[in-house]
């Protein structure tokens, strides 16, 4: 089959959570022999709307009119957004609030919503964080697909531990607010974070470790020197990788209602992570060949 894969940026050359994403489910792709032609907005010229299915992946950067012309043209559409695009502008800050319901976004995507023939959802909580703002998409095709994080790079070495980790935590949509406040009100606990740090002339609470940057590949490391990992995102995630790495690393994890990956009835063993992470890409390309 032939799909064209719209993303904002091209996962062949950037590496976040959502690239990486992208990148595991396109080689899965490619194995099973489909042909996959990435579109991002700089080549939006040439989607193929002859093409079998249309894979909208993050799509913030895209015209509506490029999806509205799909439809019209018959050119079937998938859905799969990694955050809250394009039901609301904030992305991760996606407040929920009643207000939410009245935002022009939600008439303008509507009929495309309505119209595509599957969309898949992170997790539970991502799939049920759309449907309070969008309940006519309850009866479309869905699938939930966790995050396939590369299981078998994250393992518990026997280390001792102390302390807390907290992985890009300092980005207010990550839980800046949460992630601080308990820090500050437990001085005794020492807190490494890792990641970019928005506001740096905030300052930070004198029991904390900060590093601007880990290489993907020494963060197992990082994980077994701490007893437990610190997440407590802002607003509905819609699953949060760090989670899972932390747990397959042997670190508790220390989080709140607002983690996708713990909204799985599965979440519950070291083994039943690993194994639907690993068939991830697998059940992906499945259910979008049972769809179309």
């Amino acid at each position: 089959m032939k799909f064209e894969w719209v993303q904002d940026m091209d996962f062949m050359t950037n590496g976040g959570g959502a690239q990486l994403t992208d990148r595991t489910h396109f080689f899965e792709g490619v194995r099973r022999g489909h042909t996959i032609n990435i579109i991002t907005p700089d080549k939006v010229y040439l989607l193929d709307f002859a093409t079998e299915g249309v894979i909208v992946s993050n799509s913030s950067m895209f015209p509506l009119e490029l999806f509205q012309k799909c439809l019209e043209l018959g050119t079937p559409l998938v859905i799969f957004s990694h955050d809250y695009t394009p039901i609301c502008k904030y992305r991760l800050f996606y407040p929920m609030q009643e207000s939410c319901k009245q935002c022009y976004l939600r008439e303008r995507w509507l009929p495309v919503l309505k119209e595509s023939k599957l969309i898949i959802w992170l997790s539970p909580l991502h799939r049920e964080s759309w449907l309070w703002l969008y309940p006519e998409l309850e009866e479309i095709p869905y699938h939930l697909s966790p995050s396939p994080v590369p299981t078998e790079l994250f393992h518990d070495l026997e280390l001792p531990r102390s302390g807390a980790i907290a992985v890009e935590s300092l980005h207010p949509f990550k839980g800046r607010e949460h992630v601080l406040r308990w820090i500050e009100e437990n001085p005794e606990v020492r807190v490494t974070l890792i990641g970019g740090n928005p506001y740096p002339g905030d300052g930070l609470p004198p029991n904390c470790n900060y590093h601007e940057y880990i290489p993907y590949g020494g963060l197992n490391d990082l994980y077994n020197h701490h007893e437990f990992l610190l997440h407590l995102p802002q607003s509905p995630s819609p699953f949060d990788r760090t989670v899972v790495e932390a747990y397959l690393a042997g670190c508790r994890v220390l989080g709140n209602s607002n983690i996708g990956a713990l909204s799985y009835p599965w979440f519950k063993s070291r083994e039943d992570v690993i194994e639907h992470c690993r068939k991830s890409p697998t059940e992906f390309w499945e259910k979008v060949e049972s769809v179309l």
